[in-house]
């Protein structure tokens, strides 16, 4: 069998100097080589040890870093036209929530405000006069439906009275406060010559759709949240030979709850005297 020529090399090689002793100068120089080739050898294995652990904890965190990924186009926001503002806005009137408004009527250098409270479900209202907003109440009117029929509760501070009256509503409804209930909003958002879009505005901080009506002798400005299209306030202006009449009503919608219904129960301070008034036949 014949041998690799690697492998007789090195046999003769060996054969060769069997009998040769190296000297002490030749041993010392193979042995510093030999060090350096150990250190180099260790440096090399740290530095790749390194780079593995390195690998495995960036593995372990999720993996490699990757680069930032550019965000899509956004998409683009919906064009909104008075049409679909003001269908959007009949629809959020369906809800039975209890309809709170705070009014302010000027006209001829006087202004007038007012408090009220309609419930959709029922038809019973309260409507409150006072001296300022959130000030002295001067007269109160609770206009409660039970069984087809219409009882009023008129209550005036100022002279400690009040009247009471009932009145057959024969299948009708009574009207609530006028220009803010439900059904007049609903009514002038549905009419054929209705509003414009003016567009999204602020007010008080609060985002909303701006709508107006402009006719001969007025305006009638009406503002939506931007949100639940629910209606924040109206705005009606009557121009008039004696000045503008100006009548601002402020919309809030709260659910039907004990607390909630509490201003609609009809209440006559202790002391009170009633007013006696002819009888009215027929229905309201």
């Amino acid at each position: 069998m014949t041998m690799n020529w690697e492998d007789e090399l090195s046999a003769g090689m060996r054969e060769h100097t069997a009998d040769l002793k190296p000297s002490a100068d030749l041993l010392d120089r193979a042995a510093r080589r030999n060090r350096r080739r150990t250190a180099a050898m260790a440096s090399g294995t740290g530095v790749f040890a390194l780079a593995a652990v390195v690998a495995v904890a960036m593995t372990a965190l999720g993996g490699t870093p990757v680069a930032p990924v550019e965000p899509g186009p956004r998409p683009a926001p919906e064009l909104l036209t008075v049409a679909m503002v003001q269908e959007r806005a009949v629809a959020a009137l369906a809800a039975d929530d209890l309809q709170h408004v705070v009014s302010t009527v000027d006209h001829q250098g006087r202004t007038e405000h007012g408090e009220w409270w309609f419930d959709q479900q029922t038809g019973d209202s309260r409507i409150t006069e006072l001296r300022a907003p959130g000030g002295t109440v001067t007269m109160d009117l609770w206009q409660l439906v039970r069984d087809d029929k219409l009882t009023m509760t008129q209550v005036f501070h100022g002279d400690r009275s009040y009247v009471l009256l009932e009145r057959p509503l024969n299948g009708q409804r009574p009207p609530g406060p006028a220009g803010s209930t439900p059904g007049e909003l609903r009514a002038a958002l549905q009419r054929g010559d209705g509003y414009t879009l003016v567009g999204p505005a602020d007010l008080d901080g609060q985002a909303v759709l701006h709508l107006r009506l402009t006719f001969e002798d007025g305006s009638d400005d009406l503002w939506v949240d931007a949100q639940t299209y629910r209606a924040v306030r109206r705005e009606t202006v009557k121009h008039t030979p004696d000045g503008d009449a100006r009548n601002r009503l402020e919309f809030t919608w709260q659910p039907r709850t004990s607390e909630s219904l509490k201003p609609l129960t009809a209440t006559i301070p202790p002391g009170y005297t009633q007013r006696e008034l002819p009888p009215v036949d027929g229905p309201m």
